[in-house]
């Protein structure tokens, strides 16, 4: 560390540190504005809401009755992991759930994000780290011992510099991912309006011009309905199945020098509900149960299929079994098969008819790839991927990007925290990067 600045107690800059209600708090099926983060919703700085659980107004005032979560303020994780941290960016009807620990810098001494990248630092996580292999059963660290971190401490005008320089990076990688979630949210709403709800169909019924598309894509859309098993579907289009346009690729193969040198992606590293892959290992963890993918395959978690794991594959790589490798029938139309996978009607019909009551697993031989689909005509497959390919090529090249930023900042951060790289140092390399 730099002699330059002091070293501190992380409880003589805060002015508000909190431990959790250590008890499980009630939850509820319905979701209500009260969400409870767990453990798992806090990683690498970021604090994701998506999956919060959600609890009555009584419980969260309750829960809350010590402090309640404000915009600025970290959350760390004390155990089930130990060490991560995140930003809270929205705190209405948020609170904690157990094994995490509030703190809310004294914006006197202390800036928030300084803090956070504080934390983030290896010489915090050395500290959050040596508490590894306490506890009979599960490693923590203790209420205590979360008052007593030691942070360096340059003037409050450096560490706002230093913070607002690491945090234009994470707001560019912000963008970036926000970005991908239109762009899958674009893919999704264009699949639903036209192969679940019909509407150019409904709206050339009525003698209208269907909204969003050009004569040509809206004259391959039949003018009325017929009967099929479904129900009612557009004329001329046929129920079949999603074995029709997906097909277990399944190449298995032993750890090799082949399967070192790939990207590795096991089922933890595809995320829940996002048709893009963000992340994945290497290759030279791969050591079981392997299977090959390609480039445009479709990866479909099977074990806890409930757990919505699917996405495009943007590389050739490799995974286990516990992942169905899916390969689209027909190149043209890999787009419409990826958002057909990955439509949660899809993934109800593979933890309906999945086996194993402790771990369920989802089948594709005689079970997925029968599961019934309603098939447009092949014209109107491509017409989807001719549009949806380019937001799925769009929204890998903003991974690539964000990982890179992600990489920059990592570099950068242990340095300006210690105080041995200057700000214009840091800009240079950020002016590189861009350049």
């Amino acid at each position: 560390m730099s002699s330059e600045w002091p070293l501190v107690e992380i409880e003589q800059v805060c002015e508000l540190i909190v431990d959790c209600v250590n008890k499980t708090a009630p939850v509820v099926a319905d979701v209500t504005p009260y969400r409870m983060i767990r453990t798992t919703n806090v990683r690498r700085g970021r604090i994701d809401l998506g999956e919060c659980r959600h609890v009555e107004q009584a419980t969260y005032e309750k829960w809350t009755r010590r402090a309640k979560l404000r915009p600025g303020d970290v959350v760390l994780t004390r155990e089930a992991p130990i060490g991560e941290v995140g930003l809270v960016t929205e705190a209405d009807g948020v609170f904690l759930g157990q094994r995490l620990m509030q703190y809310r810098a004294n914006p006197r001494l202390l800036d928030s994000r300084f803090l956070l990248y504080s934390f983030l630092s290896p010489f915090l996580q050395q500290q959050f780290g040596s508490h590894e292999g306490s506890g009979s059963v599960v490693s923590h660290i203790r209420v205590g011992d979360c008052f007593k971190f030691k942070l360096a401490l340059p003037p409050l005008r450096i560490q706002r510099e230093i913070a607002n320089l690491l945090g234009a990076l994470d707001d560019r990688i912000t963008l970036l991912r926000e970005t991908n979630a239109t762009l899958e949210a674009i893919a999704q709403a264009l699949f639903k309006s036209w192969f679940v709800d019909f509407d150019p169909v409904r709206a050339k019924m009525e003698g209208c011009a269907p909204e969003g598309m050009d004569e040509a894509t809206a004259a391959l859309f039949p003018d009325n309905f017929e009967e099929s098993e479904f129900g009612a579907v557009p004329r001329g289009w046929r129920v079949g199945a999603l074995g029709d346009i997906l097909k277990l690729r399944n190449e298995r193969v032993q750890p090799s020098e082949l399967t070192a040198s790939l990207p590795y992606v096991p089922i933890e590293n595809i995320s829940t509900k996002s048709p893009f892959l963000q992340e994945y290992k290497s290759g030279q963890e791969a050591n079981s149960s392997l299977v090959l993918f390609k480039k445009g395959d479709v990866l479909f978690g099977a074990m806890r299929p409930y757990f919505h794991k699917v996405c495009s594959a943007p590389f050739d790589g490799v995974t286990r079994t516990t992942v169905f490798t899916l390969m689209p029938v027909n190149p043209s139309v890999a787009a419409f098969a990826l958002f057909q996978a990955y439509q949660d009607g899809t993934v109800e019909y593979a933890t309906q008819h999945s086996e194993g009551s402790t771990i369920p697993y989802a089948k594709w031989r005689n079970s997925m790839e029968l599961m019934p689909i309603t098939m447009p005509p092949e014209s109107l497959q491509i017409a989807y991927s001719k549009v949806v390919t380019s937001f799925v090529e769009r929204a890998n090249l903003n991974i690539l990007q964000a990982q890179k930023l992600a990489t920059l900042r990592d570099t950068l951060l242990p340095r300006l925290i210690s105080g041995q790289l200057r700000i214009p140092e840091a800009e240079a390399q950020i002016e590189a990067l861009a350049a």
